[in-house]
């Protein structure tokens, strides 16, 4: 059985398979306070394994691990259903994120779709006003996921940053920078994915 710590560090590698220490303690430092003793634990236990200096991969052990730890995490909740139901209704919204993201990266043209070179404010603007809308619905449904598993609360946080950044004027922020509000998206959508055992839709 896994401490919380080492299910946090054990679910993001799964996620990613290889990522660096840097990157882990940046996007996990609210839930794991110190991240080189979780390391060495994992490490010990044949769980993840040091790949090219400070890059940390998952192992085949380590994946047999996580899985099991989630089938067990999610029957201990008691809430299995409802956790269900709130992860069916992220792969709604998923829907509609993927959607706005495509025509923040495109621009339909006479029927010919172009890279959004992002001149056209107007046309800007009325995107980031949808994801206005997506923002608070998206805070809204991981509250509810955190009130079974608070560790998701996290993502709220790291959302706001993006999200503020984005709207500030800092597009990268929507899809390009490395914590841009698409990618902290897709690590929340995949942890869902492996926790709830639901196939991706798409």
């Amino acid at each position: 059985m896994l401490t919380e710590e080492e299910f946090l560090v054990l679910d993001y590698l799964d996620i990613f398979k290889m990522t660096s220490e840097s990157a882990m303690r940046e996007d996990l430092e609210s839930y794991v306070t110190e991240l080189l003793p979780i390391i060495k634990s994992l490490l010990k236990k044949g769980l993840i394994e040091q790949f090219f200096g400070e890059q940390w991969k998952i192992t085949s052990k380590g994946e047999n691990a996580i899985s099991e730890e989630r089938k067990a995490l999610l029957e201990r909740s008691g809430q299995k259903d409802k956790f269900i139901h709130y992860c069916e209704e992220f792969e709604e919204l998923n829907r509609e994120f993927k959607e706005l993201v495509f025509r923040w990266q495109m621009r339909d043209e006479g029927g010919v779709l172009v890279p959004n070179d992002h001149k056209d404010l107007e046309y800007d603007f009325a995107i980031l006003e949808k994801m206005r809308t997506i923002h608070e619905r998206n805070k809204s449904l991981i509250n509810n996921i955190a009130s079974i598993f608070p560790f998701y609360r996290r993502f709220i946080t790291r959302f706001e940053k993006a999200y503020e950044r984005l709207m500030s004027g800092e597009f990268a922020y929507m899809d390009r920078a490395r914590d841009s509000y698409h990618n902290i998206w897709f690590e929340l959508h995949e942890s869902l994915l492996k926790l709830s055992g639901m196939s991706r839709i798409e």
